[in-house]
């Protein structure tokens, strides 16, 4: 279970390969509304059945080593009016 400062930490520390594999978006939340305990990071796709997102991102916080739970959401990229 991660709480939101590591959540954002492994955010921070994994962004460019979430990219790489198809996030237009990424940002964390409460696991609450994904069924899961803590703060999750959710990467937001255009298709979620073709993207290659890990389930889960690793972060060093304070000498441990943690698993911060990834929820894939599809969404439509933001486009400026």
């Amino acid at each position: 279970m991660a709480n939101e400062e590591q959540a954002n930490k492994a955010r921070d520390a994994h962004s460019d390969l979430l990219a790489n594999r198809g996030a237009h978006a990424i940002g964390v939340e409460s696991g609450r509304a994904y069924g899961k305990q803590g703060f999750v990071v959710v990467a937001h796709v255009d298709d979620k059945t073709k993207s290659d997102i890990p389930d889960s991102l690793t972060v060093k916080h304070k000498g441990d080593t943690l698993k911060v739970p990834v929820v894939v959401k599809s969404s439509e990229r933001f486009r400026p009016e």
